[in-house]
């Protein structure tokens, strides 16, 4: 097994140290193709931060900041959930299908939101401690994700989670990075000569702004096309439709790219939304009478 740790908790873990804002989108392109990073970093991660002294407040306050702006699947999809019982779903069917080494599950209390601690139970599936900031960064991410579901009461929905959005929130949308992905979401996948006709400029030109920036546009067209794809999820459209209009080669292609970036196929991920809509349908839609409300966790 492949140990591995999803790139939020290992990224909020390391701190902030060497992060700009155009290397925070280039980092949200290359999580939409793969969420996960090494598990050693993130346990060397939360080595360092025990050694430190770090404060439980400051690894939660980084996890939430880390997860503004994370478009990989698994996130971006539990980001439009209405129903707290199926962010709980959504997040143990992520920690039961990745190949991660630490693996987390989650259950509300028996009253429901709002009436008690969700209990959190983690296994470690490698031979090494289990440090306390990555517990509690971990922890920290399914608080993250439960916390959607407010703010899609407060806002009446989910708002756009989508390249652009994420380059505005991080003031790069003048970079080549954003203006060629804003493309990519919003026309498909063509080759990087039409995209720099499309910019104005030369293609070599392009590629060398877009390598200044630490990315490729093979990488922006990869992420926009896994997107583009998740958006059609919620659609009647089958998913070998929504895989070949978006340009994968076949649905197995698409499934491996959305095990990349989600550890989940995209059925499940659409059983996911569709569960939502259910729990959304039987109490009326998104109101405040909804809210999931903060929760201490407990393990």
């Amino acid at each position: 097994m492949n140990s591995l740790a999803y790139h939020v908790v290992v990224h909020a873990l390391e701190g902030r140290a060497g992060w700009t804002p155009i290397s925070r989108f280039v980092a949200a392109v290359a999580h939409v193709i793969d969420g996960h990073l090494p598990y050693a970093r993130y346990n060397a991660a939360g080595r360092a931060r025990a050694a430190e002294g770090v404060t439980e407040g400051q690894i939660e306050s980084a996890v939430r900041e880390f997860l503004l702006t994370d478009l990989s699947l698994g996130v971006r999809t539990t980001s439009m959930l209405s129903s707290p019982e199926v962010v709980v779903a959504a997040y143990n069917s992520y920690n039961a299908s990745a190949k991660i080494a630490v693996r987390t599950s989650v259950s509300l209390p028996s009253g429901g939101p709002g009436s008690g601690a969700v209990v959190a139970q983690r296994r470690v599936l490698v031979g090494a401690p289990d440090p306390g900031p990555c517990r509690v960064g971990t922890l920290a991410m399914f608080d993250g994700l439960l916390g959607f579901v407010e703010r899609n009461a407060r806002l009446g929905g989910p708002p756009r989670r989508s390249l652009g959005t994420v380059a505005e929130l991080l003031g790069v949308s003048n970079s080549a990075a954003a203006e060629a992905s804003a493309i990519f979401e919003a026309e498909g996948s063509m080759s990087v000569g039409e995209l720099a006709h499309r910019l104005g400029c030369h293609q070599r030109s392009l590629e060398r702004k877009l390598k200044s920036e630490g990315v490729t546009a093979e990488a922006l067209r990869q992420a926009a096309r896994i997107l583009r794809a998740a958006d059609r999820l919620g659609s009647d459209a089958s998913l070998t439709t929504i895989a070949v209009e978006e340009g994968f080669s076949d649905l197995s292609h698409m499934t491996r790219s959305f095990k990349s970036s989600a550890a989940m196929q995209p059925s499940l991920l659409r059983g996911l939304l569709r569960a939502d809509a259910l729990a959304r349908a039987s109490c009326g839609g998104y109101d405040g009478e909804g809210e999931a409300g903060r929760h201490a966790l407990r393990t």
